[in-house]
């Protein structure tokens, strides 16, 4: 009785079903249902690609992270493990499955709530695309199923199913099977292996919950399923099902983030947010050609991530990053750090680890699932004999990797690094074009997404000199002139004689070439030079080479008293060394649309700043700077290279700007909240480092042509052996005090002689009776001399 109650059952639900769907023929044509027109035009949201400038992906931005792909680079693998376990019944149905229904209805009834839906894949497909609401009700499943048969209708199957498997959610941000196919296994769709294909198949169906990268056992019993489903269903062989079952799940973690370019990504999201609004840059599949070099890149990143942890090591050990224990983590190989999926695994990477246990001559760490072993010996530049009084169980700190063995069970070795305190940025520009090729905005984008070389504004301190030069050069100065370094009284910000410039040593040096005072950055002497051209002579040099920031001739400008973004200040220099024209700095090259059309192209925008004679004076003096002046650290580096340093009062900001014939880099440290890096913390020690790591690998990696490629010597200069004392022609009494000087033609000095020499060997208070200001030129008098000597007393510091 009971068996043929069932059957009458099950026939009045399959007789009521046939009802129901001719019914559901009539009213989709009249109940009020979304417009399945507007799938004929059907374009997933797709990313937006940012691109370096060899194709390169740097990253892409998206509410959802998908790639769109045709019917044809579906596999079939994974076709079919999506409809065996998903709607094994999609190529026999109308959009509606009877079938499925009554297996949801009868388990329905036995449980006594709605949790079967039964949904074909066409059903599903109206979810994911929004086009009805996602609660479990009867009158959304209607809806639903009306809709169905609506598409399946308009649509071939092929059409839908593409139309699913770029539109569904896979986890982890991931939609469509091109992007997880990227995302879980680092490769496309098309070379999907069975289990990887069953995995995949699996996940829409819960995404969050089945994730094999948060939940492996949920993953692999999920896939085992779809692989059942599909033997069941006679899609594979029973050798073929019982192999993939074996295989282990072999999804990880592929980020297309590109670490070493978080800034520049983020810039260029910026930039094309405010260009084509926030839809079209998540939505509208844009790709974004850079600028931005590749090796560059990571040569930059490297070389200011090793220039600040290089300026920590002097400063002293920071502690421990955090530690975990006291972020809520019960045990320290529970921790996953943010930053383990973008490890690369190469010796002396800089890396995190988590302390799991500490003893006096060794820690064990934990790396991204890998054990650490750091001895005693790799703590010891910090002077401790014993780890105990550095670390704690729970520490997160910043290793250096060693040597990576092949096995993953044995240990790493590694060593201690301290992570800085402090900050810094780095800018690289092509100075023909003026291409950004290179930006690094901080030490860790994770840490702080703040970019310092594009947001920040900080005082430059002596980096701001060449434009007061550039003015003496522009009012026929010359290089090998004499100025009187020594005390003078300015006017300060109130218009009253009581502002005295103190060179960094806190000592003057009299009688000395205008090249002589640059090279060794001398205070007193730009000080004077800013008032012999006026102040406003050098604001219009400065704004004429790209200084957008509202300056003032204070007496102080001379000194880089203003706050400047290091990308401007860098665009500066690249100007100079590109024969006086400036190029406008960019970063995007070209935009095309989701067809390929180009929707915006960058050209070049170079302008003539200041003339090429004048750009070339300073260019060679600024040669010096590295032979013998405050950069010579960096004389034994290959190629013909110009620069100036840069700090400010109280050591807070610590630059160095510096360039070839063919790129400027500028970089920049100091502290967030503008306070001291450390005592002596110039820009020769500081920053200049980082310049000449990052220059150093930069011209390694170029032929012999670019290495000694030399900065043209245009008309109007002439190239004169000068004293470099006295500033006077050379004669063989000057012996190795001689330099090969550019001289203005016209402006060429007489020549040296036994007086000369001894003048400039005098003190320098004996020599100011010897010395005649030029017009305008500050005199040193006593009552300078002797505000020097209250200054004195008081210790005050000047920018070097």
């Amino acid at each position: 009785m009971g068996k043929a109650l069932l059957r009458w059952l099950l026939v009045g639900v399959f007789i009521g079903l046939g009802i129901g769907a001719v019914i559901g023929l009539v009213l989709s044509r009249f109940v009020d249902l979304p417009a399945v027109e507007a799938l004929t035009t059907y374009h997933p949201a797709a990313s937006t690609r940012v691109l370096a400038r060899d194709g390169s992906i740097l990253g892409s931005f998206s509410a959802e992270r998908r790639i769109p792909v045709g019917s044809q680079e579906i596999p079939a693998v994974f076709r079919d493990a999506v409809i065996a376990v998903e709607d094994a019944n999609f190529y026999r149905h109308t959009g509606v499955d009877p079938q499925g229904i009554v297996r949801a209805a009868l388990r329905n009834l036995i449980t006594g709530r709605w949790s079967q839906g039964a949904s074909t894949l066409t059903q599903q497909l109206t979810r994911s695309l929004g086009m009805l609401s996602r609660e479990k009700k009867l009158a959304r499943k209607i809806k639903e199923m009306l809709l169905a048969i609506e598409i399946e209708q308009r649509f071939s199957k092929d059409q839908i199913f593409t139309m699913y498997a770029n539109q569904v959610n896979f986890g982890h941000g991931n939609y469509g099977v091109e992007a997880a196919s990227q995302f879980y296994f680092g490769k496309s769709a098309m070379e999907l292996t069975l289990p990887e294909a069953a995995l995949l198949a699996g996940l829409p169906q819960r995404p969050g919950e089945l994730s094999p990268i948060d939940y492996p056992k949920r993953a692999l019993e999920r896939r085992n399923h779809v692989l059942d489903r599909m033997l069941a269903e006679k899609y594979i062989t029973k050798a073929q099902w019982q192999a993939a079952r074996q295989a282990p799940l072999g999804a990880s973690a592929h980020h297309d983030r590109n670490v070493t370019a978080a800034y520049f990504v983020e810039e260029v999201r910026r930039s094309i947010e405010a260009r084509f609004g926030s839809k079209k840059m998540l939505e509208g599949g844009l790709e974004v050609e850079t600028t931005l070099d590749s090796k560059l890149q990571a040569l930059a990143e490297e070389s200011l991530r090793e220039g600040l942890v290089g300026v920590q090591e002097r400063l002293g050990w920071p502690g421990a990053r955090r530690n975990a224990l006291a972020l809520g983590v019960q045990d320290p190989k529970e921790y996953r750090d943010e930053s383990w999926p973008f490890i690369r695994w190469r010796k002396d990477e800089l890396v995190y680890a988590v302390a799991t246990d500490v003893q006096a001559t060794s820690a064990t760490l934990l790396i991204a699932g890998r054990t650490a072993v750091l001895p005693v010996a790799g703590a010891g530049w910090t002077g401790r004999t014993n780890l105990l009084r550095l670390l704690r169980r729970g520490d997160i700190l910043l290793v250096r990797l060693g040597e990576i063995p092949a096995d993953r069970t044995q240990p790493l070795k590694v060593t201690l690094v301290p992570e800085p305190k402090v900050e810094g940025a780095m800018v690289v520009l092509d100075n023909r074009t003026g291409a950004i090729l290179a930006l690094v905005g901080g030490f860790d984008f994770g840490r702080s997404q703040f970019d310092r070389s594009m947001q920040a504004k900080r005082q430059c301190g002596s980096a701001f000199k060449p434009f007061v030069y550039l003015a003496a050069w522009e009012h026929g100065l010359s290089p090998a002139d004499i100025i009187f370094d020594g005390p003078a009284l300015l006017p300060d910000d109130k218009g009253l004689n009581t502002y005295v410039p103190l060179n960094y040593e806190r000592r003057y040096e009299g009688l000395v070439t205008f090249r002589y005072a640059f090279e060794h950055s001398l205070n007193a002497s730009a000080a004077k030079i800013q008032q012999l051209v006026t102040g406003q002579a050098v604001i219009d040099v400065a704004h004429r080479l790209g200084v957008k920031e509202p300056l003032a001739p204070y007496s102080s400008l001379a000194l880089g008293t203003f706050e400047l973004p290091l990308l401007e200040l860098t665009s500066s220099y690249s100007g100079i060394a590109n024969r006086g024209q400036l190029a406008q700095p960019y970063f995007i090259a070209r935009v095309r649309d989701e067809e390929g059309n180009e929707i915006l192209t960058t050209k070049p925008k170079v302008r003539q700043a200041v003339r090429e004679d004048v750009a070339y004076l300073m260019t060679h003096v600024m040669e010096g700077v590295i032979q013998r002046g405050t950069g010579a650290a960096a004389a034994s580096l290959p190629g013909h290279l110009a620069g100036k340093t840069g700090t400010t009062d109280r050591f807070t900001d610590a630059w160095f700007i510096g360039f070839s014939p063919r790129i400027t880099c500028g970089v920049w440290i100091g502290r967030d909240l503008k306070e001291p890096i450390g005592n002596h913390m110039t820009g020769a020690v500081a920053a200049l480092p980082t310049w000449m790591q990052f220059m150093k690998g930069y011209m390694d990696g170029q032929n012999d042509a670019v290495r000694q490629e030399e900065f043209p010597v245009p008309a109007g200069v002439t190239l004169l052996p000068i004293d470099k004392n006295t500033g006077l022609r050379a004669i063989p009494l000057c012996d190795d005090a001689v330099i090969l000087e550019s001289i203005p033609s016209g402006r060429e000095p007489v020549e040296c002689s036994a007086a000369a020499h001894a003048l400039v060997a005098l003190p320098w208070l004996q020599q100011l009776a010897h010395y005649t200001p030029r017009p305008g030129e500050p005199p040193t008098t006593p009552e300078a001399i002797a505000a020097v000597s209250s200054r004195r007393r008081h210790h005050l510091h000047q920018s070097v």
